[in-house]
């Protein structure tokens, strides 16, 4: 299902889309960080097995964090540095209002192109602020 934000309900869920969001980036660092100790320790000791057991919950974790925000119909962009999109229609085009961990707002939109992807280019939501549906 694909779901359109208003700026003010976008803004309204960063809160809870930071705490998934922090969830997914810890467990995504945490399972690298086990799985490069995993393949230093002995194949086959028990070492090795704990941290595989502990790889594997540290992926559902990230799982799990993902699929919530999947759900909220917010778009993980980039978990490593904590970007997310959602999705919005500014005057008469669907964009992607654009948001990383850290920023107090959402203050800049994406483009899609006519395959839905978002362009590279942000723009300043400033430029369009009457033009956002509500």
């Amino acid at each position: 299902m694909f779901k359109l934000f208003t700026l003010e309900g976008a803004t309204r869920l960063l809160p809870v889309v930071e705490t998934h969001l922090a969830t997914l980036q810890g467990a995504v660092h945490d399972a690298a960080s086990l799985r490069a100790a995993a393949m230093t320790a002995r194949d086959g000791s028990v070492a090795a097995r704990n941290l595989l057991h502990e790889v594997a919950f540290v992926v559902n974790v990230a799982h799990d964090a993902k699929a919530e925000l999947d759900r909220l119909g917010v778009e993980v962009t980039d978990a490593e540095h904590g970007a997310v999109a959602f999705p919005a229609q500014l005057g008469g085009e669907v964009v992607s209002l654009t948001w990383r961990r850290g920023q107090d707002a959402i203050t800049h939109y994406r483009r899609l192109s006519g395959d839905g992807e978002a362009s590279p280019a942000e723009q300043p939501l400033e430029r369009h602020p009457s033009k956002l549906a509500d």
